[in-house]
Formats: C-alpha cells, structure tokens, sequence
C-alpha cells in the first residue's frame, strides 16, 4: 500500500488543509483524509462530456496594437 500527501489540497468535508491522502493499493485508488476520515474513490471514470459542452470553439487573433 503507498500513502501520498496531496499539498495544498482541502478536504471537502472537514475543509481542513494538507490532510488528503491518495492511496493505492494494488489496483484500487482513493482518496482519505486523515482529520476526519472522509473517502473518495479514484477508480471511478469522469463523466462523459455532453454534447451541449462539447462545443467547439473558434478564437480568432485580436486586433494588432
């Protein structure tokens, strides 16, 4: 099993700073804080975009100063 500071991260339940750890253990990740104890898994895939926010998006060089 191999423990990780994450620096500068907050927890999301106790909003307490520096205390998130990321775990990994063989094939399974999360995420744990070590002043409350709050869990979150790591193994989970992000949610797939839709396509109202897969638009694309055209930038075009502003005017010349």
């Amino acid at each position: 099993m191999k423990r990780q500071f994450i620096a500068g991260a907050n927890c999301p339940e106790c909003g307490q700073m520096d205390k998130i750890q990321r775990i990994i253990d063989g094939d399974r990740q999360w995420m744990e804080c070590v002043a409350c104890g709050a869990e979150k898994s790591l193994d989970e895939k992000p949610a797939e975009a839709t396509d109202a926010l897969a638009q694309p998006v055209t930038l075009q060089p502003g005017p010349k100063k």
